[in-house]
């Protein structure tokens, strides 16, 4: 559970033919968090055991920070973090506390999926292409997992009807493409996914990140196009 810049297409949805749409990380979009929390099968490393809950969760609190032209995604802190001031059974819930949550241990304790994404029906019908770009790309493996994915999900058991994606590995572009044709009373999400251990903040710089470049904002694209049609005109102004 990448944010959306759309063509021009993208604004011809809910016709009856389908349209070829592109979306991209676009920070005015809709975007939303949610978690996805496991026990943890894997020991320092982490694996996902047997699911325990999932809920909504505020994006900064995820970890995905979006700032003026890119959106890093991170290991989950918040859960280490609010466990400190929390009780004892907080404590050993969320950390490897060895003495029943007395003291914190030292690393997280429950496997997490963290989800940010965009949510969008009117989707529906078209064949969409994720893309965007990665500026860098160090989150520790196999400790932590990144993918960006287009999903169409059931609307009452949230299984995936269909789920493209594409493992984040280093900088450079990604792409991912479904085909919505026939996705009617389906939900539609794209956006990312981090996978791993909730994490000790004190770890953040061992543990990496991914930043993703975000299109510019409309001022910036009507700059751009200024630029150009001045450019344009210098042009036409040295020819003749």
């Amino acid at each position: 559970m990448l944010a959306a810049v759309f063509t021009a297409a993208a604004f011809t949805l809910n016709t009856a033919s389908a349209q070829l749409v592109t979306l991209e990380v676009d920070p005015s979009e809709n975007w939303v968090g949610y978690m996805n929390v496991f026990n943890n099968a894997g020991g320092a490393t982490g694996s996902p055991g047997s699911y325990i809950f999932g809920t909504g969760w505020g994006l900064t609190d995820l970890s995905s920070t979006f700032a003026a032209s890119t959106l890093t995604l991170t290991p989950n802190f918040n859960a280490y973090v609010d466990s400190l001031t929390g009780t004892d059974a907080d404590r050993a819930f969320w950390t490897d506390s060895t003495d029943g949550g007395v003291t914190a241990g030292p690393k997280g304790n429950k496997w997490m999926e963290a989800n940010t994404f965009v949510e969008n029906n009117a989707l529906i019908g078209n064949t969409v292409t994720f893309q965007g770009n990665l500026d860098s790309f160090n989150l520790l493996s196999p400790n932590y997992t990144a993918i960006a994915f287009v999903k169409a999900l059931a609307p009452i058991s949230f299984a995936a009807v269909i789920n493209q994606f594409s493992v984040l590995s280093s900088a450079g572009p990604f792409s991912v493409s479904a085909d919505l044709s026939f996705a009617d009373g389906l939900i539609i999400q794209y956006g990312f996914t981090v996978t791993g251990l909730n994490a000790n903040p004190a770890d953040a710089g061992v543990f990496g990140s991914a930043v993703v470049q975000t299109v510019p904002e409309p001022s910036t694209y009507a700059l751009l196009a200024l630029g150009a049609a001045g450019l344009g005109a210098h042009l036409v102004r040295r020819r003749r």
